[in-house]
């Protein structure tokens, strides 16, 4: 049975991937205290808690306790805006916390990583610029994880996300306040809906995941590869919300037009990387977005 560690295991993804490889694999999470259980309450004791505090040896502890065959680092601190009250707990959770992961791998031997980036490092669909520091913050991930790949200390796949969504999801994401505005029929100002809405569900999500640690682990001649995990058919904001409402003969008090659209926006969906192999979404929007609203 494959050992696997998950950092940011306690978020919507992270569970949900442990859910997926909990059959199969024995599963290590790397948290923090207090030890946020919301999306962990049904799995909880089958998953070996590992602790880290912030210091390169309680990471390296963490490695030698759990002795992973493979690493996904999905850990990450989001925010859409900038200023010092946001800037330490970014370059804490998404800078240091990977450099430390990489170099507790390379000292403990264990080679094999699958990263999680964002579309947001890709703003106006270039190779590389961020739409926020957000998204520069991963990028400086990205470049550190460069070198340990080309030194040869460890082998890397990055899979480039862009939206997520699916049953049970807590976070502050669009489709979840569209939810909550139906169920209480309060007006909910909105954009004018025309941004490409690059929307990917959490199952899909979480087999891509399953299928690069896979893949990883079986392609030695993998070093540092990069994939896009997108949806097959991108609707914009305003279809897409249309469409659940209508599969869901809901109705949403939509003040379209009424919240100014931001200075930096990614209007239209990035395409910059290919496909992992073998991986398309399976999810089709009508189920998704139909499963979605009947379980929020």
């Amino acid at each position: 049975m494959k050992r696997i560690l998950i950092t940011g295991i306690t978020g919507y993804i992270g569970s949900n991937l442990a859910r997926r490889l909990l059959p199969e694999c024995e599963v290590y999470g790397l948290v923090r205290e207090p030890l946020k259980l919301t999306y962990l309450e049904d799995i909880q004791d089958q998953i070996h808690f590992v602790y880290y505090d912030g210091t390169y040896d309680s990471m390296s502890k963490v490695i030698n306790v759990s002795q992973p065959d493979l690493v996904y680092h999905l850990a990450t601190y989001y925010t859409g805006a900038r200023g010092v009250e946001h800037t330490p707990e970014m370059i804490r959770s998404n800078i240091t916390l990977g450099t430390y992961l990489l170099e507790a791998m390379a000292d403990g031997g264990c080679c094999a990583l699958v990263n999680a980036s964002t579309v947001m490092a890709h703003y106006q669909g270039e190779e590389y610029c961020p739409l926020n520091l957000y998204a520069a913050t991963k990028q400086a991930f990205s470049d550190l994880l460069a070198y340990y790949t080309d030194a040869g200390l460890v082998r890397a796949v990055t899979l480039v996300l862009s939206d997520t969504y699916g049953p049970n999801d807590q976070r502050p994401k669009i489709l979840n306040l569209i939810q909550k505005a139906v169920q209480s029929g309060e007006r909910l100002a909105l954009s004018d809906g025309g941004q490409d809405f690059d929307l990917v569900h959490i199952d899909d999500v979480t087999r891509a995941f399953q299928m690069a640690g896979k893949q990883l682990l079986q392609n030695h001649n993998w070093k540092d590869e990069t994939f896009q995990i997108g949806s097959k058919e991108i609707l914009t904001l305003r279809e897409t919300v249309e469409y659940m409402l209508q599969i869901n003969r809901v109705e949403l008090n939509a003040g379209w037009g009424e919240r100014p659209s931001p200075e930096r926006e990614i209007r239209r969906a990035v395409r910059l990387y290919p496909s992992l192999p073998g991986w398309q979404p399976e999810v089709t929007p009508e189920n998704g977005l139909k499963h979605f609203a009947n379980h929020l």
